[in-house]
């Protein structure tokens, strides 16, 4: 089988450090924070850091992009984390002290610092897959556009209060003219909203008397999936809205105990959409991966306990992670994986949170093996297949 064909964290604004005078580089339009006797390190380049090593129970070759101590972190999975032309990986590093906005070039390795400002909510960055230079983030409830190559800074707008926090990653909408965002509006409510991305225009989707998350616009449709957070069951975790405030329905409900994929409650999580279809892979917790069409009708594409998945951009194979630390891929046409690397956990307990890239070439993730960093695994350059039925 041939694998390389492709057809066509929640929190509120960070405050500024009261200890030293800081001067934000507002009107200078950039990222960076200067402090008394310090330098932005906003562009600066840090070098090519990046190893290799065959997994021993798989023999993939994967590349670690980042070495030392220093935390390096990849987006949520939801979102792609490379840039529009796939030149760059967009990840989060902590070397400055706070954590700060970076890209590793796919090619070289080579890395730099994008943003130097401790209001940023690194985590918030969102590249626009429309524009190869740019990407959205967060710097309190600022919502601001960054230009990856010159590091200028643009003020798309503001979040209106009411505001507590409870900020979501921000993603885009199919045609990159609307940016959707979540927040908490006070103890008990949360709201989604639309930004326009030109005008900085707000508009308010929707509230709910419940907390909110993994909010995302879709790719393909003027929809927005939002899930009831709870920490477990929820009495129902997905939803779909209009862009337009109307049409707030359940997604995948499958409530009836004679729907039930297993005869457990069924508990599912981690949601992302497919870019090309507009269906959904969502975990079926303890029971496998499933692919959830537009109108919510779901098929369960690979039993097994898995923890996050995402699918390539056409929506043919999805990379899968579980909480023994290992990485699979799997076709969502036959159900049938191959293990990619293993021990992402064996000396950090993080989430591997694994996507793929803009053309379906690469699978980036979170691993723990021996430091905290951010891997690629070049699907192109796999061993002789290994699949498993």
């Amino acid at each position: 089988m041939s694998f390389y064909t492709l057809n066509g964290r929640s929190s509120g604004a960070s405050g500024l450090s009261g200890a030293i005078l800081t001067i934000l580089c507002i009107a200078a339009g950039s990222l960076a924070a200067v402090t008394p006797g310090g330098a932005s390190s906003i562009g600066k380049q840090w070098g090519v850091e990046r190893e290799s090593y065959l997994d021993p129970a798989t023999g993939v070759r994967v590349w670690e992009i980042t070495r030392g101590t220093d935390v390096a972190d990849n987006l949520y999975f939801h979102v792609s984390n490379f840039t529009a032309d796939n030149r760059y990986l967009i990840f989060v590093s902590d070397r400055t002290g706070s954590r700060q906005i970076f890209r590793a070039e796919v090619e070289t390795g080579s890395i730099v610092q994008l943003s130097d400002d401790p209001a940023i909510k690194a985590h918030s960055a969102c590249p626009d897959h429309l524009n190869a230079r740019r990407l959205y983030c967060l710097r309190g409830a600022e919502v601001l556009a960054l230009d990856i190559l010159d590091f200028k800074v643009r003020r798309v707008g503001q979040i209106p209060k009411p505001c507590l926090g409870g900020l979501q990653q921000p993603t885009l909408s199919g045609d990159g003219k609307w940016i959707a965002l979540g927040k908490q509006r006070d103890e008990t409510n949360c709201e989604i909203g639309l930004m326009n991305a030109e005008t900085g225009e707000y508009r308010t989707v929707i509230t709910q008397g419940f907390r909110l998350g993994h909010v995302q616009h879709s790719p393909t449709d003027p929809v927005i999936f939002y899930a009831w957070e709870t920490g477990g069951y929820a009495p129902q975790r997905t939803w779909l809205v209009n862009a337009d405030g109307t049409g707030n329905r359940p997604f995948y409900a499958a409530t009836a105990p004679t729907n039930w994929l297993t005869p457990l409650k069924e508990w599912v999580t981690h949601e992302a959409w497919v870019k090309d279809t507009g269906q959904m892979t969502m975990i079926n917790d303890k029971l496998g991966v499933m692919l959830v069409n537009k109108d919510g009708a779901s098929r369960l594409v690979r039993a097994g306990n898995y923890w996050h998945a995402a699918a390539r951009p056409d929506g043919k194979f999805i990379v899968l992670d579980d909480v023994q630390g290992r990485l699979w891929l799997t076709e969502t046409a036959t159900g049938n994986v191959r293990l990619l690397a293993t021990g992402l956990r064996a000396k950090l307990p993080v989430h591997p949170h694994a996507s793929f890239d803009r053309q379906g070439r690469y699978v980036e993730f979170h691993t723990g093996r021996t430091h905290e960093t951010v891997a690629l695994i070049d699907l192109g350059d796999l061993p002789a297949d290994s699949w498993v039925q």
